[in-house]
């Protein structure tokens, strides 16, 4: 069993460290509002007041943070992750979805500390967390990655080796912003039949059962024809825009297209210009009706 520290305890963090706890796994918890990681302390997680605390002896140092600022500070401020009494031979696995720029720069920060280092962005919401059946993206040593496995196997029903550091974040970018363009695509969709007159449930279920029907369309659909969106928020449009600015960037920036993810971002904005940023991705349905209406008056 292996002795984790694990940076950041929201919603994706919280259901993978009762993972690992439920696999044996010893942990130690960092997140900045202390008092949100206090119902892993309650299953037996350690906490720490700083990164650099929870990192110190670590076998394993996880982090699972919303952006790239926020991962910089936690591993590489004063008081991160780096600064710690580092264990020879330890492990740094970011999982956070972050730039690939951050990423390649943690990289040789861990390194020049003597850490193995990995990226291993997820698939999966928190419901999908909760279960342990997350898919993992790893990018790094394929030594490195074969050694974290048994680690890995706590939290994930699959672990894909990518290629090397930084494989993982480009492949996870890449599918993010493939996944929203599906569900700008169907509120898009959702909102058209709306307009022409076509029941949406019905719009929803030959969305769903068609050839235009994926895991993402069908959950999406589901939720904008019932008007029933996920409490908690799992993946609100503030969110998708971020990854949509991490994803476009890179595909541009190693020579693809993404004029679709371009446009994709460009539905999503109008959420935050209607302060409905923080919503449910899904309630975009309700912004494009918004929008619509404003068009008209």
């Amino acid at each position: 069993m292996a002795n984790i520290a694990f940076l950041g305890a929201g919603m994706m963090g919280q259901p993978m460290v009762r993972n690992f706890l439920r696999n044996g796994h010893a942990v130690t918890v960092y997140n900045r509002t202390l008092e949100k990681a206090r119902p892993l302390e309650a299953l037996g997680a350690v906490l720490a007041v700083t990164p650099k605390a929870a990192a110190s002896g670590a076998d394993v140092i996880f982090s699972s943070l919303v952006n790239d600022e926020a991962s910089r500070v936690t591993w590489n401020g004063p008081d991160g992750a780096l600064q710690a009494d580092l264990k020879s031979g330890a492990f740094a696995i970011e999982m956070s979805t972050v730039s690939l720029a951050w990423v390649s720069e943690l990289n040789e920060i861990a390194t020049a500390r003597g850490l193995h280092f990995l990226d291993c962005p997820v698939a999966g919401r928190p419901d999908v967390a909760e279960t342990g059946q997350l898919k993992i993206f790893a990018g790094g040593d394929a030594a490195d990655v074969d050694a974290m496995r048994p680690v890995l196997a706590a939290i994930s029903k699959s672990v894909m080796h990518v290629g090397g550091v930084g494989s993982g974040i480009k492949f996870k970018l890449i599918y993010n912003v493939m996944g929203a363009i599906q569900v700008a695509a169907c509120a898009e969709g959702m909102q058209a039949c709306e307009a022409a007159g076509i029941d949406i449930a019905v719009a929803a279920e030959g969305f769903s059962t068609g050839a235009t029907g994926s895991p993402h369309v069908a959950r999406h659909a589901r939720y904008m024809a019932e008007n029933s969106h996920e409490e908690p928020i799992q993946f609100s449009g503030r969110m998708r825009i971020k990854d949509l600015a991490y994803g476009v960037r890179l595909i541009e920036d190693v020579g693809g297209q993404s004029v679709i993810g371009r446009a994709a971002k460009s539905v999503f904005e109008q959420m935050v210009e209607l302060d409905m940023g923080d919503l449910n991705d899904s309630e975009l349905l309700d912004t494009l009706r918004r929008v619509h209406q404003k068009d008209r008056a």
